[in-house]
């Protein structure tokens, strides 16, 4: 079972599949359900859905028109923790402990598109600046590694 369906399980929502969506939009997050298009690859379908959770737990109204600022505020607001429960840090290091060194492996491993790897970690060079802690490792950014931190007794 993918990851994408084991997403679906776990979902607090009524997910739904459908190509009835408007023109442009992939995902959408109304009143507890969740409508993705069906047409889309598994890999997108699967950061979608990591998105319209997050709308689900995180935001609230309809924030459809981006002209407005706390809707920008609330759309990227989700997009951020998306990023969070699509690739957290915990499993880049997991990755790497398995030996996967490269953008296309990552992408493989967590079953998103490269693209979205990138934008993971762009997010994550905002948050934490070039370099974060997580337990006893040391995850660096850019370029992306992770190293074990071992105390000397």
């Amino acid at each position: 079972m993918g990851k994408y369906e084991e997403l679906l399980m776990k979902s607090e929502c009524e997910v739904v599949e459908t190509n009835r969506l408007p023109k442009g939009i992939d995902g959408w997050y109304q009143n507890g359900d969740i409508f993705i298009k069906t047409s889309l690859p598994e890999k997108i379908k699967h950061q979608v859905l990591h998105e319209e959770i997050a709308h689900h737990k995180l935001t609230c109204g309809n924030i459809v028109d981006l002209s407005q600022f706390n809707n920008r505020k609330f759309e990227n607001y989700a997009r951020r923790h998306s990023y969070e429960t699509s690739m957290p840090l915990e499993e880049i290091i997991e990755a790497f402990k398995n030996g996967i060194h490269n953008l296309y492996e990552l992408a493989n491993f967590f079953e998103v598109t490269e693209c979205h790897v990138l934008d993971c970690i762009e997010h994550y060079k905002k948050k934490y600046g070039l370099k974060t802690l997580c337990g006893n490792y040391m995850i660096q950014f850019e370029p992306l590694r992770v190293f074990e931190i071992k105390t000397i007794k």
